[in-house]
């Protein structure tokens, strides 16, 4: 195949993508308020923000953290991967070895289990019970629509997911972010069908397009302050 041909695939492809998202985005701009009101919510239970990758679901969080620092609380993983400079225990992650991770696994006590180049990641049940028992915060985590999928029936939380504008913007996103060329169609095609579930989660509470993030913040924050009394 010549690189013209190849270059007629690249921009027919993107298009198809681009004309795709715009749909779905259409869609859910229309659900967003929407969705604030008739989706059951509740003071008590804690935030899972989802949505695909450099969508910009950790800016989000940081700034409430920032905004709310008595307040909100992340839930820290627990991962198997080494502790890096700068990151500390039980802040960052809860750093185990994988026989321990294996041994949590087996007992029960974990949910959200993901694999990432041969290191896992899941949150404990225990420590979102103890996190719980402080009604001053408001617990907050960080997953995908597949694990919010996994554990809805088996855990109660409010959902938020955000999602990007455009496939042109979240292209640019895993751009910035150092995403590898030959890492970014697969995380494409994966973030395409992380949006189509999104879509069709009749039990999100809210849907967020960041199409620019003080604007997508401060959208955000209000609607969290309508649920949660305690975010002061």
């Amino acid at each position: 195949m010549s690189y013209i041909v190849e270059e007629a695939y690249e921009k027919m492809y993107r298009k198809i993508v681009n004309e795709l998202m715009i749909t779905m985005m259409e869609s859910i701009s229309v659900k967003d308020e929407e969705a604030s009101e008739s989706s059951s919510n509740d003071s008590n239970k804690p935030l899972m923000i989802l949505g695909p990758s450099a969508v910009g679901k950790d800016t989000m969080i940081n700034r409430l953290k920032a905004r709310f620092p008595e307040s909100v609380y992340k839930l820290p993983s627990y991962t198997t991967r080494p502790k890096r400079n700068g990151e500390t225990e039980g802040v960052d992650y809860f750093f185990v070895t994988k026989e321990e991770f294996s041994k949590l696994k087996n007992e029960g006590k974990l949910f959200g289990i993901q694999e990432y180049n041969n290191n896992f990641y899941a949150s404990n049940k225990n420590k979102l019970k103890e996190a719980l028992d402080n009604k001053a915060k408001v617990i907050i985590l960080n997953y995908n629509i597949e694990t919010a999928n996994a554990v809805k029936d088996e855990l109660d939380f409010n959902y938020v997911a955000i999602l990007p504008p455009s496939e042109a913007a979240l292209r640019e996103r895993l751009i910035k972010r150092g995403t590898k060329a030959e890492e970014i169609e697969k995380r494409m095609e994966k973030s395409i069908k992380e949006i189509q579930l999104i879509n069709e989660a009749n039990y999100i509470n809210y849907r967020l397009v960041n199409d620019e993030e003080e604007k997508a913040y401060n959208k955000l924050e209000k609607h969290l302050k309508e649920i949660y009394p305690q975010l002061v």
